[in-house]
């Protein structure tokens, strides 16, 4: 079994990959560092892969350049695990923080996962939030494996199968959502996802780097956004369908 990590971080942000790189030396994980793709202060229109018009139709609104950086930042880091013989690839943000039993959970869970290849699964969410329309796998010491029939939307720390990858990379284009919807849409839907609770990685309660620090600007998040007068309708429809699509995938399982 053969695992590669990618930490995602800006140039520039010195800081931030200090304390990530300080973390997992701590707990004895190697990783490598992964240029995040700075989508701050370009226009939409250099962004090739982004269809705005049809992002509108479904959001309401406008992609932000900084949403777009970051979407294809996770694009870039499983496309270069592609290039790997990896079997599994886990991906964690700069603003991430993990407890000293970090490596020895992952290690069981991948150890499990790789002893169960039926699991069929695509991506593994370990920072959720919480559980919603999820069914338990497996009972480790201190923490649970569970089918993550509604994706979690935080996109801290994710775990990827191979097979997920090469399905991720048909579909991530054209871009037309930020890139955890995209997620929570699409393993709602084919109900390939997985969760960890309680989760391995948490905030580190710092802003993004690769979406900006809204929080200081003058402008606010909603402004920049320009949402329109539909977003809010758009915004239920969409979780609503992507819940049915949970529910459906969970009685399902139910009877099996």
């Amino acid at each position: 079994m053969k695992v590669v990590t990618y930490l995602i971080n800006l140039e520039g942000s010195a800081e931030r990959f200090s304390r990530s790189k300080a973390q997992l030396d701590q707990v004895g994980w190697s990783f490598e560092r992964f240029s995040a793709y700075d989508g701050r202060g370009k226009s939409l229109s250099d962004f090739e892969d982004y269809d705005d018009e049809l992002t509108q139709q479904l959001l309401g609104r406008r992609l932000l350049n900084s949403e777009l950086g970051c979407y294809l930042s996770h694009v870039g880091c499983v496309e270069k695990f592609l290039t790997t013989d990896a079997d599994y690839l886990v991906v964690l943000e700069d603003d991430m923080k993990i407890s000293n039993d970090f490596s020895t959970k992952l290690n069981r869970l991948l150890e499990y996962l790789h002893e169960h290849p039926s699991l069929d699964w695509y991506l593994i969410n370990i920072a959720s939030k919480k559980k919603k329309l999820s069914r338990d796998i497996t009972q480790f010491d201190n923490f649970t494996l569970w089918h993550a029939f509604y994706f979690p939307i935080r996109g801290l720390g994710l775990v990827w199968s191979r097979k997920g990858a090469e399905e991720f990379v048909k579909r991530c284009r054209p871009m037309t959502q930020p890139v955890d919807i995209f997620f929570q849409s699409w393993l709602s839907q084919n109900g390939k996802g997985l969760g960890v609770w309680p989760a391995l990685v948490e905030p580190d309660g710092l802003d993004s780097d690769i979406l900006g620090t809204v929080a200081t600007d003058k402008i606010s998040r909603k402004q920049k956004e320009n949402r329109s007068r539909s977003f809010e309708f758009k915004k239920q429809k969409r979780m609503w369908r992507d819940r049915m699509y949970a529910v459906k995938h969970l009685l399902s399982n139910s009877s099996t």
